[in-house]
């Protein structure tokens, strides 16, 4: 079993990709919740959990920092961490 590390950041819309959004812009989500986003995961059948407190390291001077998710995938699934996040804004965007 693989583990991904999912920050919000990752597909915060009002981020830049030096700041480390990773998906296009024109389907990035507005701020995203990682309770939001834990939510879509758990809907697509993956085993997560929010590790709270913790700063995204491009930005560890953010107090308002409310950690990440840490998402379990089989080894037999074949989803790269960039096609997750894809269908977790695919899903959000609705």
């Amino acid at each position: 079993m693989k583990e991904y590390i999912i920050w919000s950041s990752y597909i915060n819309k009002n981020k830049s990709r030096k700041l480390g959004r990773k998906v296009p812009k024109d389907i990035a989500i507005n701020n995203p919740k990682l309770s939001k986003i834990l939510g879509v995961i758990r809907k697509l059948g993956y085993e997560a959990e929010l590790i709270k407190n913790k700063k995204y390291p491009k930005e560890w001077w953010d107090v308002n920092a409310g950690g990440y998710i840490k998402v379990k995938v089989n080894e037999n699934d074949k989803i790269s961490k960039l096609e997750l996040l894809k269908k977790i804004c695919s899903y959000l965007n609705k």
